[in-house]
């Protein structure tokens, strides 16, 4: 997993935007594909879940490694 600021931001039109240090690796990404892409990077698991409770409650989740 590369050290740094990940930031994952769900969009108005229910895709999300995935950063990485302020820079956008992968945009509009559909919700059914956010877990293998989160995946590639090493959030799986409880990391996922947890990702997944901050998007479902505030729209955005924020990891600093």
């Amino acid at each position: 997993m590369n050290s740094g600021v990940w930031e994952i931001v769900k969009k108005e039109d229910g895709t999300f935007d995935l950063f990485r240090t302020g820079e956008l690796l992968h945009g509009s990404i559909p919700e059914e594909w956010l877990a293998d892409q989160l995946g590639q990077y090493g959030f799986c698991g409880q990391e996922y879940a947890e990702i997944r409770q901050q998007l479902d409650d505030v729209g955005r989740a924020r990891i600093v490694l």
